[in-house]
């Protein structure tokens, strides 16, 4: 914040001495009315600058139009199409999960169950994902697990307990 307003006063600063300069080199005539006026706009946008950023980014219109136009109403089938579009959220990113884990590791996932829930304006959030990988030809299956959770984990910005890697034999 003190950065921002420091460099707000630089640069006002610099207009300021920008100004008084051409005042200086323009000779007495009837243009440099008109120039010491559009060099006053300039200065004063410059010194509005600030309150144009802070209404820009602490002002979001599209919350300020729900709230003036009332919540809204879904009907049954928004609220189906909703649910469709999550279920293909899951399916398509378990797809891609299994094919990640089969390029980084070359084992497969048999099974991906991704868990998610719903925010309000309809967005859903990856909470967890299980899945059951193959261990055929896999040495060591509990550390290629425990390495497959780990990279699923950070991809999606989640903590490794909340992925659970089943195999034949063990659970991750």
């Amino acid at each position: 914040m003190i950065s921002a307003l420091s460099d707000w006063l630089k640069h006002l600063v610099v207009l300021i001495l920008l100004a008084v300069f051409l005042d200086m080199v323009l000779p007495n005539t009837s243009m440099q009315r008109y120039v010491r006026t559009v060099l006053g706009l300039v200065v004063m946008l410059a010194m509005l600058a600030p309150l144009r950023a802070l209404i820009s980014t602490h002002l979001n219109l599209g919350l300020l139009e729900s709230q003036i136009s009332g919540p809204i109403v879904m009907t049954s089938q928004s609220v189906s199409q909703a649910q469709a579009s999550v279920q293909t959220f899951r399916h398509d990113l378990a797809k891609t999960l299994a094919n990640e884990v089969q390029q980084t590791f070359d084992v497969s996932l048999v099974q991906v169950s991704v868990q998610t829930i719903v925010k309000a304006d309809g967005t859903p959030i990856v909470t967890g994902v299980l899945a059951t990988m193959s261990t055929v030809g896999v040495t060591h299956p509990t550390q290629v697990a425990n390495a497959v959770k780990a990279q699923i984990a950070a991809l999606l910005g989640l903590q490794p307990a909340s992925v659970t890697i089943n195999y034949p034999g063990f659970q991750a």
